[in-house]
């Protein structure tokens, strides 16, 4: 079986698909002809059709298809290309929809408006179906189904793990961290007399995540593990709304959670023999430096050396059940003159427990550990308590003020027992030897509480002007099981400002600035200011020309931290639509991300520009330093031209594209910077012909290509190009 789910399906199963789709459309048909017969009973009509309309028994419909497929060529990395893009050839239902309208809702007996809509299916990695059903005052129903194929293979995670003195080299032809995974979400939520006075809803939501991954284990080597992914969560959600009057509410919502993790591992590799036959994994990081005993991971006949790191075997299962009970009450009002209030209190109180766990390994560990098991089981607690209150008084028509105060609490407590029982050995070829266990028991926590409120004034000085000045102070106290405390205390300034200086330009600043007492982790920031600008201009009812800036810069430069970092993005765009023939969108924008923060580590030997680190460090076993920098500069643009010289006939091309120049520490020297230096280009081109008053034929073409301008390592390369031609035809009506 493949890695990669985009290879093309035989002829036959194309074959195939084609006459499924030609049966869906002809039961799609079949469907729209049973509307027609639906009963009807008179009532009140709500809108007129036009003479254009389809009327079927009391409802306007209107149904559209789009069958055809896909053609796909590419070359370069596979992985690649399936990480990114991960399009194949084959048959599709590129699009579907259908809607129905009670011209009398009295008519319609079950629903008066109903709308369904779908996507991508035929093999497309993302295939989504939607379905919104109502009727008037009776009830209101939303369901959808969602199913995205996430395939990553990228090679480079490998590099960290191959010693620069690998002998024989192995090029990683995949990435240890594969996954190839499908993942299903079902949403559905009701509400009944949506209109009335009191409304109730209810809600189910399930996702689960499955299928087959790659991850590794260090022991002693690092072993390749064939993970088999399988994560789920269901939701369960049920409230009621109480309208006393047109402008109060009341609500009371709750949720439940149930989390399931059922993901486990298995030794995968086992790519050599030892002298006996016995099949033998040494990992990914294969090495002609093994160290005494071991001299060298090969004999001379080319069976393993027994006396070298290795695995035989490892399983490793860790069932995982949470769940997740919450209650929530709401309100809101504008009953009182000038004065808006809402509020919220949400409590939740989880359990997490993970029973059996069980892991074995059967292999060879430094120095002299021949084989292990671990048992034990774990249960995590958390409580929490959420809520707020916000008011905004209407001093005066130019004048307002708003109160938000937020409050959070919650608690961690967790216990866990573990048994290990290890057994001694020196030798690949050799049973193990004498048997030690031991069991530890461990109890953490974790508490926090957080209260925060927040003013703000906003005066219209002017129609063309409005400003609002503001000021949060948040507290904020972590305490751990050994009854340590940080205190954290936090000042915010807020300014805004949103100005209209004539009717074709707008503009919109804000300003936040923090500064903290405290910082819970090295990368919490002390300081930070955060500035964003956005204006629209129209100087013509066909130019349309917008622009933004976001800024936002943090610090935490205390000793042995020195942690700086910013994120600063700046776009543009611009609309041009003289007639209804052609358009053109243009848009650019340019994003630098820079963090730098103090790393202590040891090595052998040091990389180059690492200095002595600070005693603190030393003392701990991490001699050596670096500033840890990030800098990752990019640039996004994109141009698109649509043109339309006849009516029937409409036509769209354009570029999209993005560039990524950055650097970052590299501690190993394995390590190249992969995708931070690199290059995706996305051309696309359209044409769509009405042939017919119901039928349009329909032509994409779109070109990917991802390169790398750096040298790629110990691996197999991953640029590379595709093409990938969409045909189909629209059947509306």
């Amino acid at each position: 079986m493949s890695n990669y789910s985009f290879i093309p399906a035989p002829v036959k199963l194309r074959r195939a698909a084609f006459v499924i789709i030609f049966c869906m459309a002809i039961v799609s048909a079949a469907c729209t002809q049973d509307a027609q017969t639906a009963p009807a009973a008179p009532q009140e009509p709500q809108q007129q059709p036009t003479p254009s309309q389809k009327i079927y028994h009391g409802y306007v419909v209107h149904q559209s298809v789009d069958l055809g497929g896909r053609i796909v060529e590419h070359s370069g990395s596979d992985p690649a290309y399936a990480t990114l893009v991960n399009l194949a050839s084959g048959a599709r239902v590129l699009d579907q929809s259908l809607t129905m309208h009670a011209v009398d809702p009295a008519h319609a007996i079950f629903f008066d408006q109903l709308s369904t809509s779908s996507f991508g299916y035929g093999g497309d990695p993302i295939n989504v179906t939607y379905l919104n059903v109502s009727k008037g005052r009776i009830y209101d129903f939303r369901g959808s189904y969602r199913r995205y194929r996430q395939y990553f293979d990228y090679d480079l995670l490998a590099n960290p793990l191959i010693p620069p003195e690998s002998n024989p080299f192995v090029p990683a032809l995949f990435s240890p961290h594969l996954y190839n995974t499908l993942r299903q979400m079902t949403d559905l939520n009701l509400t009944l007399a949506p209109l009335s006075k009191v409304s109730v809803r209810f809600g189910y939501n399930h996702n689960i995540n499955q299928g087959p991954s790659y991850s590794t284990i260090h022991l002693g080597t690092d072993a390749l593990l064939s993970q088999n992914w399988r994560n789920s969560t269901d939701n369960w959600t049920g409230g009621v709304d109480w309208k006393p009057d047109p402008k109060t509410t009341f609500s009371y919502d709750q949720f439940i959670t149930h989390y399931k993790g059922d993901t486990s591992w298995r030794l995968s590799g086992l790519n050599y023999t030892l002298s006996n036959g016995t099949p033998v994994s040494l990992g990914v990081n294969l090495s002609s430096v093994w160290g005494s005993p071991c001299s060298s991971p090969f004999n001379p006949d080319g069976t393993v050396n027994p006396a070298c790191q290795g695995f035989l075997a490892y399983t490793r299962f860790a069932p995982t059940r949470t769940l997740y009970p919450t209650e929530q009450a709401r309100f809101q009002t504008s009953a009182i003159h000038n004065f808006t209030l809402n509020g919220r209190l949400l409590y939740n109180g989880s359990n997490s427990t993970l029973v059996n766990y069980n892991e074995f390994f059967n292999g060879l560990d430094t120095p002299s550990l021949r084989q292990s098991v671990e048992t034990g089981n774990a249960r995590v607690q958390r409580v929490n308590v959420n809520g707020d209150i916000a008011a905004v008084w209407q001093i005066t028509p130019k004048l307002s003020a708003s109160d938000v105060y937020d409050f959070w609490y919650f608690r961690i407590p967790g216990i866990n027992s573990f048994s290990t029982t290890s057994y001694n050995g020196t030798s690949l070829l050799q049973p193990p030897g004498a048997a030690t266990t031991a069991t530890s028991t461990d109890y953490q926590a974790l508490n926090q509480k957080t209260k925060a409120n927040t003013f703000v004034t906003a005066w219209d000085v002017t129609p063309k002007a409005r400003i609002s000045v503001g000021y949060r102070y948040r507290s904020r106290i972590i305490t751990d099981s050994a009854g340590d405390f940080i205190p954290i205390h936090e000042s915010w300034g807020l300014f805004g400002a949103a100005l209209r200086p004539t009717p074709e330009l707008r503009i919109n600043f804000n300003f936040d600035g923090m500064y903290a007492d405290n910082a819970f982790t090295r990368i919490s920031p002390r300081q930070l200011q955060h500035y964003r600008a956005r204006a629209t201009y129209q100087p013509r009812p066909w130019l349309t020309v917008s622009g933004a800036v976001n800024i936002y810069e943090a610090r935490n430069n205390v000793e042995t931290v020195n942690h700086l970092e910013h994120n600063r993005d700046f776009s543009f765009g611009a609309t041009i639509a003289p007639s209804e023939k052609w358009s053109l969108n243009l848009s650019y924008a340019y994003d630098s991300v820079y963090s730098t923060t103090i790393e202590c580590f040891p090595s052998t030997p040091p990389p180059p520009g690492a200095t002595t680190a600070p005693p603190v460090c030393t003392a701990a076993g991490a001699p050596y330093q670096t500033n840890g920098y990030y800098n990752a500069p990019m640039q996004f643009g994109s141009i698109g031209f649509t043109f339309s010289p006849v009516k029937r006939v409409h036509i769209n091309a354009g570029y999209r594209m993005s560039d990524v120049d950055g650097t970052s520490e590299m501690i190993n020297i394995r390590q190249v910077p992969g995708s931070l230096q690199s290059q995706f280009q996305s051309p696309y081109a359209g044409v769509y012909i009405q042939m017919a008053p119901n039928w349009t034929w329909k032509a994409d073409y779109n070109y990917y290509s991802y390169g790398e301008g750096t040298p790629i390592g110990p691996t197999l390369p991953r640029s590379f190009r595709g093409n990938v031609y969409t045909l189909g035809v629209n059947y509306a009506f």
